[in-house]
């Protein structure tokens, strides 16, 4: 029976046993996703600090400091889920599992009232949220979030980190639209929209689905937004 256009195999259906795949398989496993996660906590010397995860405990007020790092900082934590996510799905483990919880529990404990999730914008701009969208990669950071949530979500089936994101998104669908008091603008980095049918896909909610559309078919028509934004103070 063939697939749909819009739809793609879950990664449980897929299995990989040949010897030279499976070697690398678990290397990424049980060698680059520990390594990755020590250089997220800036555990290793002679390596670029990532200030990753200090930056989610400074959002979630838990720690005292500044944002260090580029704007999109926090899809290194981002891709970093959904990494484990995929992994997860190939074969479970216990602890690699309870870490990956305990930083979508910091996540969410660094997520704003309304949705809001950034660390960059959270500690160092909280009032420039949405007005840069040429440089600020909000939405390209948010797709990252929303794809590693999903990811999890197959992997485990646990609800956690979609409800964080699913917060996040909505957030997103009150601010952007066709309506009137909304942006009428879209990402500078196209990543959320993948994002958004990818959350689609797991929750039905179709105005995920909308929203991807509306930033897709408004790119390029009218006047460049980013031209237009430019021009602001």
């Amino acid at each position: 029976m063939g697939k749909a256009a819009n739809s793609s195999i879950s990664l449980k259906q897929i299995h990989v046993t040949d010897n030279f795949w499976n070697k690398y398989v678990h290397l990424v496993k049980d060698v680059i996703i520990p390594y990755q996660w020590d250089i997220l906590n800036d555990k290793l010397e002679d390596v670029e600090t990532s200030h990753c995860i200090e930056n989610f405990k400074i959002a979630a007020g838990e720690k005292e400091g500044e944002f260090q790092g580029a704007v999109f900082q926090d899809t290194d934590v981002a891709k970093w889920l959904e990494a484990v996510g995929f992994v997860l799905n190939y074969e479970r483990d216990e602890k690699l599992e309870a870490l990956a919880d305990e930083t979508i529990e910091l996540i969410g404990r660094a997520q704003q009232p309304d949705g809001y999730l950034n660390t960059y914008f959270t500690i160092k701009e909280p009032d420039g949220r949405w007005s840069n969208l040429m440089e600020g990669h909000e939405l390209y950071t948010a797709g990252h979030m929303i794809e590693a949530a999903v990811a999890y979500y197959e992997a485990t089936g646990k609800h956690r980190f979609l409800e964080i994101v699913s917060k996040f998104a909505d957030l997103i669908c009150e601010t952007f639209g066709p309506e009137e008091g909304k942006i009428h603008g879209y990402p500078g980095h196209q990543e959320i929209e993948l994002a958004l049918v990818k959350l689609y896909r797991v929750t039905n909610e179709k105005k995920y689905l909308d929203l991807a559309k509306y930033f897709i078919d408004l790119r390029g028509t009218g006047k460049n937004y980013f031209l237009e934004e430019e021009k602001r103070p």
